[in-house]
């Protein structure tokens, strides 16, 4: 069952993308970088917090969506580090570096709030391969944008919906990456 409604839930992360795109498009959103990876982090928070399963109290969704677009904040640093870091690289590889490293740090801090305030017990291993669905959405996002134009909103969709995805099918399958308990030979033998 899970701990949000999940129709819903990509409902309103279909309003999020067109509200994005909206801005984007308006130009709105284009001479602050700051603001807009904020924008980003709280819309995808609301998202989630408007979909949960069990009533919360008002301040800790605030708070989460508060640290959902510091969080996104905190992610544009790391690529602006990332930048620096990865100059020796050339120009399109040392762009996909970044990308798949704010992706990455995105999905991990993220998803470690989400599961601090709402998913409780959700293992570190999901957490993970959750950052991998979004390393690999990103990095699709990215090439498909340099061959058809999209601006910075369709990097963003991307993730939001990885992510999503990613939370989607290991909370309604919390056993899906458990692995096996082996037996040795001497249970089986009488």
């Amino acid at each position: 069952m899970g701990h949000f409604y999940y129709a819903r839930h990509f409902a309103a992360l279909g309003v999020s993308t067109l509200l994005i795109f909206l801005l984007g498009h308006w130009d709105l959103l284009n001479d602050s970088l700051l603001v807009s990876f904020a924008i980003n982090g709280a819309l995808h928070a609301i998202a989630l917090i408007v979909t949960l399963r069990t009533p919360q109290i008002a301040w800790r969704k605030l708070a989460f969506v508060a640290l959902a677009a510091a969080f996104s904040v905190f992610t544009m640093y790391v690529g602006i580090t990332g930048l620096v870091a990865f100059a020796v690289l050339p120009g399109n590889e040392r762009l996909y570096a970044v990308l798949a490293l704010c992706s990455v740090t995105g999905a991990i801090t993220y998803g470690s709030l989400t599961r601090l305030f709402w998913l409780g017990k959700f293992p570190s291993r999901l957490i993970l391969a959750m950052a991998l669905l979004c390393l690999l959405a990103v990095c699709l996002a990215f090439f498909v944008r340099s061959y058809l134009g999209f601006g910075g909103w369709w990097l963003a969709a991307a993730w939001w919906f990885a992510f999503s995805g990613g939370l989607w099918f290991f909370d309604t399958h919390p056993d899906a990456l458990r692995r096996p308990k082996y037996n040795s030979p001497k249970e089986h033998n009488p």
